[in-house]
């Protein structure tokens, strides 16, 4: 039967993957034998490509699916318990904006002596915390490693990092991988983003440098 096949006719099917296999076999063939063919069967697969582009959008009825139901002679309420708009309760949606004020501030002690601390903001997904420190004089903070970025900005007191002393106003950003251990000598007070990971194990830092 293949002798009465017409690449012609047929090309245009295969473009629309509606040959059978043994037609799309034969199309294949043909190409095989005469690749210029190849370029005839790319123009139709390039006109089957842009038809969808090429209707414009129809709008949706508002009673189509009433007509349906009238057409098949259904009762559209009585034809399944899902006919009927479903409502389902709205979940709850973060608020556009989120406060806490300072009275309600919930201040923690740290494990480090001298030091509280109230969690302003938690964000699991990105390993980071927001947070409101406050440290008493003379507190040295143990040596750590950051594992993100640490971000600190002061608002009253004193902090030494690495020799330097910042005040009030300052901030101080430390990258990660930075290692440090700050103190106060006369107490100090700072808003401070920093990593959930940040390494405090100082065997293990003095190992891996």
């Amino acid at each position: 039967m293949t002798d009465h096949y017409c690449f012609c006719d047929l090309a245009p099917l295969y473009a629309l993957d509606l040959l059978t296999p043994e037609q799309r076999l034969w199309i294949e063939a043909q190409i095989a034998e005469c690749p210029d063919l190849a370029e005839e069967l790319a123009g139709y697969e390039a006109a089957v490509g842009s038809m969808p582009y090429t209707a414009p959008p129809m709008p949706m009825a508002a009673n189509l699916k009433d007509r349906l139901f009238d057409r098949l002679g259904l009762d559209p309420v009585a034809s399944s318990p899902h006919s009927q708009a479903q409502t389902s309760p709205a979940e709850p949606s973060e608020p556009e904006q989120f406060a806490i004020r300072a009275g309600e501030l919930n201040w923690k002690p740290h494990r480090i002596e001298g030091v509280e601390c109230a969690l302003l903001f938690l964000d699991e997904v990105n390993r980071m915390r927001s947070m409101l420190v406050t440290a008493a004089a003379g507190v040295v903070y143990p040596l750590h490693e950051h594992r993100g970025v640490e971000e600190i900005y002061m608002l009253a007191g004193d902090l030494i990092i690495d020799n330097r002393t910042y005040l009030a106003g300052d901030y101080i950003r430390s990258h990660p991988n930075s290692i440090h251990a700050p103190s106060t000598n006369t107490g100090c007070k700072f808003l401070i983003r920093s990593c959930i990971d940040d390494n405090y194990d100082e065997n293990s830092i003095a190992r891996s440098h």
